[in-house]
C-alpha cells in the first residue's frame, strides 16, 4: 500500500541506554526539539514479546497509513511515499546504548563523566538472539552503531562475528580508529562491514587539539591496517567535520586528503560540527555552509567520491547563498572575528 511514513517506524528499531525506539533522528538530530517514537520507556534490555513489540510499532505505523504524522516524526527528513509492506520483522536496528569512548573530542555531544560512561550498560545480546531465533531480525539487516567507541564495547567482537562474519548481516560503524579490531577488519573484507573514521584533521598537531588525546599516528597506522586489502579499503570513509577555529582552513583539508591518497580511501564525507549546528538551531553562518562547498569541490578536483553529509543538510538546506562579493567579504569578518557562539561553545 502507497503512503508516506519511515523503513525506521515500519523495520527498525534503535538501542537508547534508557529505552527501546524507532530510530535515534529526533534527539540525535533535534529535530525541533522531538523525542523519538518510543516503543517501550524505561528499557535495560529485558527479552521482549514479540507481539507487544509489533503491536507498539504498528500504533506509529498506523499513523501514517492512515494520512497523518506522529508527532515525533513532524519536519523529518526520511518521511518518503512509496508501497509499504506490512509484514513483521526488522531489517535496521541502530545501536547507540553505549557511550564509552578513548577519545575526549572537542565537539563531544556526550556530556556524561568517564565513570558515568562505564556504568549502568546492559546487554544486548541476549535480546538480539531471541530476535533472531524468533524470526523477527531478517536476513540482510543492517546495523547502524552509535554511542561511544565500538571497539571497546564488550560485545563487539561478538556481535560482529554472530551477526556480520557469519554473513547474516552489515554493520555500518563510526570508529575513531584509536584501536584496531581484526574482526572488523574480516567483516570488511567480506564487504559486510562499512567504517566511518573522522579524522578532521591533516597533522598531528591539529589532530590533538580536536581530540585532547595524542593518537594521531596510532590511528593513521590502524587505518593502513584497514586498508590493506582491495575489499576493505573500499568500505572506509574518511570523515572531516568542520570545527569553527580548529580546522576550518583549506591548507588542513588539503593535509587531510593527502592522507586519503596514501592510503587509497576514496570516499570522502564532509560536515559542519553538530554541536555547533544545534547551539545556533541550525542557523549556522553562510561563511561556513559555502566554505564546505568549497572543500567539497577540493574533494571532487582530487576525484574523491565526496558526500555532504547530515548537519550541512539541515544548516543549508532551503537557503540561498549570495554571491555578493561584498557581502560575502563581510559575512567572512564577523563569521571570523565576532562569532560569540564559538567562544562559549568551545570555551576558548
Amino acid at each position: 500500500m502507497k503512503y508516506k511514513s519511515c523503513n525506521l517506524i515500519q523495520h527498525g528499531l534503535c538501542f537508547f541506554n534508557n529505552m527501546l525506539v524507532s530510530c535515534c533522528f529526533a534527539p540525535c538530530d533535534q529535530i525541533n526539539g522531538q523525542h523519538p517514537p518510543i516503543l517501550f520507556d524505561n528499557y535495560k534490555g529485558e527479552i521482549l514479546s514479540k507481539n507487544d513489540l509489533f503491536f507498539r510499532i504498528k500504533k506509529y505505523s498506523d499513523i501514517f497509513k492512515n494520512g497523518g504524522v506522529p508527532k515525533e516524526c513532524n519536519s523529518c527528513y526520511h518521511i518518503e511515499e512509496k508501497d509499504w509492506d506490512e509484514e513483521n520483522y526488522i531489517n535496521s536496528i541502530t545501536i547507540t546504548h553505549f557511550s564509552k569512548c578513548n577519545l575526549d573530542c572537542i565537539y563531544c555531544t556526550n556530556n556524561l563523566s568517564q565513570e558515568e560512561r562505564t556504568n549502568d550498560i546492559y546487554e544486548i545480546l541476549p535480546v538480539l538472539n531471541r530476535f533472531k531465533e524468533e524470526g523477527i531480525i531478517k536476513k540482510g539487516c543492517e546495523f547502524h552503531i552509535g554511542g561511544g567507541e565500538f571497539t571497546i564495547y564488550k560485545e563487539c567482537d561478538e556481535l560482529i562475528d554472530l551477526y556480520a562474519n557469519s554473513g547474516f548481516a552489515k554493520f555500518y560503524v563510526p570508529t575513531n580508529a584509536v584501536k584496531y579490531s581484526e574482526k572488523l577488519f574480516q567483516a570488511m573484507d567480506k564487504n559486510l562491514a562499512y567504517i566511518i573514521v573522522s579524522l578532521d584533521s591533516g597533522s598531528r598537531k591539529t589532530y590533538k587539539k580536536i581530540k585532547r588525546v595524542d593518537a594521531f599516528n596510532r590511528v593513521t597506522q590502524n587505518l593502513k591496517l584497514y586498508a590493506k586489502t582491495q575489499n576493505s579499503v573500499g568500505n572506509i570513509s574518511l570523515k572531516y567535520i568542520i570545527i569553527p577555529s580548529f580546522n576550518d582552513n583549506c591548507n588542513e583539508f588539503k593535509k587531510f586528503l593527502n592522507i586519503a591518497k596514501q592510503l587509497k580511501i576514496n570516499t570522502i564525507i564532509i560536515d559542519i560540527d553538530a554541536k555547533y549546528s544545534r547551539y545556533l538551531n541550525n542557523n549556522i553562518d553562510e561563511y561556513l555552509i559555502k566554505f564546505a562547498q568549497k572543500l567539497k569541490l577540493l574533494s571532487d578536483m582530487q576525484g574523491f567520491s565526496t558526500i555532504l553529509y547530515s548537519f550541512y543538510t539541515q544548516c543549508s538546506n532551503g537557503k540561498e547563498l549570495t554571491n555578493n562579493i561584498f557581502k560575502n567579504i563581510i559575512g567572512y569578518i564577523k563569521y571570523k572575528f565576532f562569532n560569540k557562539a564559538v567562544k562559549r561553545l568551545y570555551k576558548k
